[in-house]
């Protein structure tokens, strides 16, 4: 288990020293004055650092840091760039069960074209800093604000989470393991590899998937994943892009 601390920024104040207390005990981690320390500093005695800021919440291991923002998405939304996600699913007003959140970026364009989803994020800090950002991150565009503010999240395994649901309880379900392949070929989720799990359940996952989707399970995945030809996704090929999607029609 990782030895991760907790503090604020160099300049804080009395809210924001509570602020990160209070997560400290939520996440059952250590929390530290900060004294000037830099992070270089802190990271020289512990594995990760968590940091309470005024408008941010940031995670640091290494060289790396994890932060809420909006990566491509509000690029690709300006652009009507939807790449072939929604052109999938087609329907309007789908419930979607994004089993994969990482920094949500799926998950904010789905909701943008008006489907009901549910986010899951198995890591803890992942899913905290991510849930903040979709709570509080504020963009030009008030549609994307809209979508971030109705997405609902858990921080649970996604495997778990399906054993527990009905059957057929879920239009669609989503998942982007992106894992089988070097993560830092996409250089905007680099700072989530340290807290990763790289191992992902297939068999079971699509297996518990098709019991409950009703409509669709959809793969995104690197053009090279056997995961397509194994498990008979319908593959999507997409020219000079690395991650190509997939779908299983349950219809």
């Amino acid at each position: 288990m990782k030895n991760i601390i907790v503090t604020t920024s160099v300049k804080t104040n009395l809210e924001l020293n509570e602020e990160a207390q209070q997560l400290a005990d939520d996440l059952r981690l250590k929390y530290i004055i900060r004294n000037k320390k830099t992070i270089k500093q802190l990271l020289s005695s512990v594995d990760g650092v968590l940091v309470v800021y005024k408008n941010k919440l940031s995670y640091f291991e290494d060289d790396s840091e994890l932060f809420f923002h909006l990566d491509t998405t509000a690029l690709k939304i300006k652009n009507s760039d939807n790449e072939p996600l929604v052109e999938i699913i087609k329907e309007k007003e789908q419930s979607i069960l994004d089993c994969t959140m990482g920094l949500a970026g799926d998950s904010i364009l789905l909701s943008y074209y008006g489907h009901k989803v549910i986010s899951l994020e198995k890591n803890n800090i992942i899913h905290l800093i991510t849930t903040n950002g979709l709570k509080n991150y504020i963009s030009p565009n008030v549609e994307i604000n809209k979508a971030m503010r109705k997405i609902k999240t858990y921080n649970v395994d996604c495997l778990d989470y399906l054993k527990n649901c009905p059957d057929a309880s879920f239009d669609i379900i989503y998942f982007d393991p992106m894992f089988s392949h070097n993560i830092t070929e996409s250089r905007n989720l680099e700072g989530i590899l340290p807290l990763a799990d790289t191992t992902f359940p297939y068999e079971e996952f699509i297996k518990e998937a098709k019991r409950v989707a009703r409509k669709k399970i959809i793969v995104k995945a690197h053009f090279k994943d056997n995961i397509f030809e194994k498990f008979n996704f319908t593959q999507i090929i997409r020219k000079n892009t690395k991650f190509h999607y997939g779908y299983l029609d349950l219809k």
